[in-house]
């Protein structure tokens, strides 16, 4: 199990990847901290980190109580070089946030009211002839934002700020390499007062249209430009890793992680011969983590029901007995808030992006319908448990096509482990399950049919029940509408 990335190194990564990209050029003034602070939604402790750790390698010079100076410098074919190594990465993670950000535009533009309208409209009178091409990048990207915040979904605006930071491809002027990037001051003011005229009559179908186009217009633009760019390398450097740009900003602690995963192991049966779970030794040892964190996953599943430790003994898988565990959880404290939030904005992505996702689906692997059908029963008992999730999260990621997609939606998944304490909640809370159980066949029946626009509309059917069901739930939860503030 890989050790989860803090916040202060990822963060610098995404920035020594700007200065290694060309964006940041010697001798321009750096972003002051307060203006990172807001651009990667870091604190004030973790961007003073980060920028120490720049100023002892040489990348920036700080002095106190004056900007900091960018001081990495090299060849324009060296940043050229940096760019086309990435050129896969960049073009596999405009294909899927195409299937993802234009959805939450749109639904953020479908709850904008006055005070958004008014920003919108802001943002579009402060455009200027005198902006420079990053400036009137960070202006598109600040508007988009403004039509997101109506969502009050986290995740989505982690979404936003990294993918503004990872698409940004820098213009090198290498001899015959033309300029891709066209945006404009007039260009984009006309943009957005358009794109603000559409969303006041309503016309949020013609506005999701026009932003689409525009993801593949610039996805296009830019890898003619990183070929074009290709010719100045001699040996463009073949490398094969991980897309890695897009994280959940901590909030998927390694232990709950290593929490989910043994849940899946208890899932898929392969404890049902034995009593007692792995040792917190044998954790240790099988993925590769501290005692402490070992020990705060077997106490995780302790708390939601799922193990009971017997003192000088082990821990007992126990998640059909044990339930004294979840009726003392408190549902209104502030820790299992937040947690549940997480869960809830997560499953609001799943929801939202389900259907559109799915209709990209280029084959099913045989090997997953037998599992699928197995799991899918038991997941039309009960829409409100990540049980119920995980089969049909476990399919739909492996059939993703895009590796950005996988990454994001595993990171999801993370997140629903939270959603198991609403298992402690007044089972007459709960919906009726018949349209669940329906769903579920449903999802099943249209995967051995291989249509990919009957697996889309059964997959985005089946998330929308479940997403609508929990909203359900938690507002019968004393002390919990506050998580359902804008989200329906």
């Amino acid at each position: 199990m890989k050790q989860i990335q803090t916040l202060y190194d990822y963060l610098y990564q995404m920035l020594i990847s700007q200065f290694l990209n060309g964006t940041f050029r010697p001798g321009q003034p750096f972003p002051s901290q307060r203006v990172l602070c807001q651009r990667y939604n870091a604190g004030i402790t973790t961007v003073r980190k980060v920028m120490k750790m720049l100023d002892e390698e040489g990348y920036v010079r700080t002095v106190k109580g004056q900007p900091s100076i960018v001081t990495y410098q090299a060849s324009p074919e060296t940043y050229a070089g940096f760019l086309v190594q990435g050129r896969d990465e960049i073009a596999d993670a405009y294909k899927g946030l195409e299937l993802l950000m234009p959805i939450f535009y749109r639904e953020g533009a479908r709850r904008c009211r006055a005070p958004e309208l008014r920003l919108l409209h802001g943002l579009a009178d402060r455009i200027s002839d005198h902006m420079e091409h990053e400036e009137l990048y960070r202006q598109a990207h600040a508007f988009y934002a403004v039509l997101l915040r109506p969502l009050n979904n986290q995740l989505i605006m982690d979404l936003e700020v990294d993918s503004e930071h990872f698409l940004y491809t820098p213009y090198i002027p290498l001899p015959g390499t033309k300029n891709p990037f066209t945006l404009t001051a007039a260009r984009l003011k006309n943009w957005m007062y358009d794109a603000v005229c559409q969303i006041e009559h309503r016309q949020f179908d013609d506005f999701y249209n026009k932003i689409v186009n525009d993801y593949r217009e610039s996805a296009k633009r830019v890898d003619g430009y990183l070929h074009s760019l290709s010719r100045h390398i001699p040996s463009p450097p073949q490398v094969t890793r991980e897309i890695h740009w897009f994280h959940t900003k901590g909030r998927s602690e390694l232990y709950a992680r290593l929490a989910m995963t043994i849940i899946r192991r208890i899932d898929s049966g392969e404890f049902d011969s034995q009593k007692y779970l792995p040792s917190i030794p044998r954790l240790m040892e099988e993925y590769g983590v501290m005692k402490n964190t070992a020990s705060r996953a077997v106490s995780l599943l302790n708390h939601l029901g799922f193990a009971r430790t017997l003192d000088k003994k082990g821990t007992v898988i126990a998640i059909k007995e044990n339930t004294a565990g979840r009726e003392n959880i408190d549902l209104a404290a502030p820790i299992i808030q937040e947690r549940l939030t997480l869960f809830m904005n997560a499953l609001q992505i799943i929801s939202l992006t389900a259907r559109n996702c799915a209709a990209s689906f280029s084959s099913i692997p045989e090997d997953l319908l037998p599992f699928m059908e197995r799991r899918l029963m038991y997941a039309s008992d009960s829409r409100v448990s990540p049980l119920s999730i995980q089969p049909i999260m476990k399919c739909f990621v492996q059939m993703i096509p895009c590796h950005s997609l996988k990454n994001i939606f595993q990171q999801m998944e993370e997140l629903i482990i939270w959603g198991y304490y609403l298992q402690a909640v007044d089972p007459a809370f709960s919906p009726d399950s018949c349209c669940a159980a329906t769903a579920m066949k449903d999802l099943a029946a249209a995967l051995r049919t291989r249509d990919q626009a009957v697996i889309a509309n059964a997959y985005g059917n089946a998330f929308t029940l479940v997403y609508e069901d929990v909203c359900r739930i938690v507002s019968q939860i004393p002390g919990c509408s506050c998580l359902l503030a804008d989200r329906q």
